[in-house]
């Protein structure tokens, strides 16, 4: 049974890159994602939440190259929920930690999260 933790962005492709890096860092310290293939993709922008959310945090600021990303991180084998819980954690943590602490409560990276043993379409 496989296992899975989905992180969708709405950020630039600089931020998207760096938490790609740290997504990868990040759950390697988790021995149960041994073997874990992680994919990063821009996404057609078809739900428009974030970008809403973005807009409205930022009146007057044009989102220039914001784009949506998906970073999919598959692993081969069956992983409890908790570790994929604190796995999540730690991927979103950092981001908000490294892009949205300093920002008077103004997310500047949106983002939505998934962990689980079914992949949601």
């Amino acid at each position: 049974m496989s296992s899975y933790l989905v992180v969708q962005l709405y950020c630039t492709p600089m931020e998207a890159n760096a938490i790609r890096a740290a997504v990868a860092s990040e759950i390697a310290r988790f021995p149960e994602f041994a073997g874990t293939h992680i994919e990063f993709e821009q996404k057609a922008e078809a739900d428009y939440e974030m970008h809403l959310q973005w807009a409205a945090d930022h009146p007057g600021q044009e989102p220039s190259d914001r784009a949506y990303f998906l970073l999919r991180a598959e692993s081969p084998a069956g992983i409890s929920e908790p570790v994929l819980r604190e796995a999540e954690s730690t991927v979103t943590d950092w981001i908000d930690s490294t892009y949205n602490a300093d920002s008077d409560k103004v997310a500047e990276v949106q983002w939505g999260s998934y962990a689980g043993t079914k992949l949601l379409n």
